[in-house]
């Protein structure tokens, strides 16, 4: 019978190519094993957008010479103003008159709200709407007019209730045809600074309704509001036999500054004398930004593969900042991440506890520091495990003289220590060994034939070519 030379590889390989004659009739055919290859996914922390809370407070002047007729039409147009509040603001709207009548609560006048769930205890409320909205047509009040500490009580008496919250924009709007008497004293026939409540008292005190003051102070319960804002409509001049409202209008201006606002420039007032009201929250829906509530993670998907399929011990995590810097997190149960395996339904965020991000596959534990916060992302580098094969499966059986074995252009002998030996016929054998680094041996690679046994330094491992010259046996 005609000698027959082969030479084969592992079946897992995927390159072939000719090789030189080496002997008459010989032929041959090398192969490469699969290389590793490397998986990098990046994927980015997720946000909520949510309306932002706008908490309004309307104080209107309600005494005596707000009857005429030229103040009626103008809180007519005042109301109107309130349809034109952004559709887009969580907002609740309260309506209080400057002066209290004998039988007022402070916490019972009539509120607006977007979303009644944004209220505790609706029942602790008035709410109503802008339809049924009365805006105080009873007189109240002599010539005093303490508008200041009228706003600091609404607001401080509401707190409680919910209708003015905490972080919230804050936004006042006093309308007057007069000016607050409170800062203000006669002496000798002459307006001056009042010593006993002077205006820079007045001013402190409503620095501590915004961030801006509690981020720079330890003082408890604090209303931190993102911005406050005191709209003064008042006469800019004498019209109509209104007085002037200078120190309202010092406030608004005063409150603007403070906080850096660039919005506006004419710094929230408003002159009562123009009666053009119609843009009066036009600039507080332009400045007022939408809230974005990042989420925080302390766990990761970082592929979609099979435990089989990635070398569990040579994973890399980077995480990559706003500004583009990238640092590597290493593993660790402190500041670091540990490799979970794969979870189905795994829950990635723990904030906000009302939107709950789950996903199934490979998983990371963050702890410490390596947490992620909107709007970080996450590089997580991955590989295919590292085989090795110990086994040839040759599919005649071979006159053992003839076997050379070359793996790399380097030949192995026929030795139990650093080459081959011969196994016989099996009729399934996974060809797979735990190899140097006891790496797995699943998902096992069955081959059936008369098989080679490698041993040592001839075990072979991903991207190496291996050739196998022999004679078979004559039938």
């Amino acid at each position: 019978m005609k000698k027959l030379i082969l030479i084969l590889l592992l079946p897992l390989i995927f390159f072939s190519c000719g090789e030189e004659v080496l002997t008459q009739n010989t032929q041959n055919e090398g192969y490469t094993s699969s290389t590793i290859e490397s998986q990098e996914v990046s994927t980015c922390s997720q946000f909520t957008f949510r309306k932002p809370p706008v908490d309004i407070l309307y104080v209107i002047d309600n005494s005596g010479s707000t009857l005429a007729s030229s103040f009626q039409s103008i809180k007519g147009e005042i109301q109107k103003t309130i349809e034109t509040v952004s559709g887009d603001f969580d907002y609740h709207i309260y309506v209080a008159p400057l002066n209290p009548g004998p039988t007022d609560s402070i916490q019972g006048y009539p509120l607006i709200v977007s979303d009644p769930n944004s209220i505790p205890s609706i029942a602790s409320v008035n709410m109503t709407n802008s339809d049924s909205l009365e805006m105080f047509a009873d007189a109240s009040g002599n010539n005093n007019e303490f508008g200041f500490e009228r706003v600091k009580n609404i607001i401080n008496y509401n707190r409680s209730n919910g209708i003015f919250r905490d972080d919230a924009n804050t936004i006042v709007v006093m309308i007057s045809n007069g000016d607050d008497t409170q800062t203000k004293k006669t002496l000798n026939g002459n307006i001056v600074d009042n010593p006993d409540y002077p205006y820079s008292t007045v001013l402190n005190e409503f620095k501590k309704f915004t961030k801006v003051y509690s981020n720079g102070s330890s003082e408890e319960n604090l209303l931190k509001s993102r911005m406050f804002r005191f709209i003064s409509v008042v006469a800019n001049s004498s019209c109509n036999g209104w007085k002037k409202g200078e120190t309202y209008q010092r406030l608004s201006r005063d409150l603007y500054e403070y906080q850096g606002l660039t919005d506006n420039d004419k710094k929230d007032v408003l002159d009562l004398c123009s009666q053009n009201y119609a843009s009066l929250f036009s600039v507080v829906n332009n400045s007022i930004q939408a809230v974005i509530d990042g989420h925080k993670y302390d766990h990761w998907k970082i592929s979609s593969a099979s435990e089989s399929e990635i070398q569990t011990d040579d994973i890399q995590i980077f995480k990559l900042s706003k500004n583009g810097v990238k640092t590597e997190i290493l593993p660790g149960t402190e500041n670091g991440f540990e490799y979970i395996g794969y979870k189905s339904n795994q829950r990635l965020n723990y904030e906000p506890a009302d939107k709950v991000e789950t996903d199934s596959g490979l998983m990371v534990k963050l702890h410490g520091e390596a947490r992620v916060s909107h709007p970080d992302c996450i590089i997580a580098k991955t590989r295919t495990p590292t085989e090795y094969f110990g086994y040839v499966a040759l599919p005649r059986d071979p006159e053992l003289t003839s076997v050379k074995i070359e793996i790399d252009g380097k030949a192995f002998p026929q030795s139990g220590s650093n080459g081959w030996s011969y196994l016989g016929w099996r009729d399934t054998l996974n060809i797979k060994v735990p190899g140097p680094t006891d790496a797995a041996v699943t998902p096992p690679v069955n081959k059936s034939g008369y098989f080679l046994q490698l041993h040592g330094d001839a075990i072979f491992t991903n991207g190496q070519t291996i050739k196998v010259f022999y004679k078979a046996k004559p039938n």
